[in-house]
């Protein structure tokens, strides 16, 4: 199973591009794989947190880190949560992948990307 977050209301035209270019995405890279893709919009953490428990996300997809409405302390912590249970946490716009082998990164890296931000 993967998730992919997208922060942007559904009747949206940047939800329905960003929808439209996932799917180009994974008809190029999933075309032989028979794996479910659920897209969520949700803006509480706590509820992502039982969406990824509820489908077994293996894998979280986001467009660019900067597209959490949280804290870098937020981010960091729902991160932790995904690799504690399986989940490989994916951007694609900073290329950031954290498998469960780089949980001691996670906080390190976070916190670095937002201050080469501002």
């Amino acid at each position: 199973m993967i998730i992919c977050y997208i922060n942007a209301d559904l009747d949206s035209l940047e939800y329905k591009q960003r929808e439209e270019s996932l799917q180009v995405l994974f008809g190029i890279f999933l075309m032989e794989i028979d794996i479910d893709i659920v897209i969520i919009t949700e803006r509480n953490p706590t509820v992502i947190r039982g969406i990824l428990t509820h489908y077994q996300a293996e894998i979280f997809m986001i467009n660019s880190i900067k597209d959490f409405p949280f804290s870098p302390t937020q981010i960091s912590e729902l991160i932790l949560f995904m690799l504690k249970n399986g989940c490989v946490f994916q951007t694609n716009e900073e290329s950031i992948c954290f498998k469960k082998e780089n949980i001691k990164d996670v906080y390190p890296r976070v916190f670095q990307y937002f201050r080469l931000m501002k």
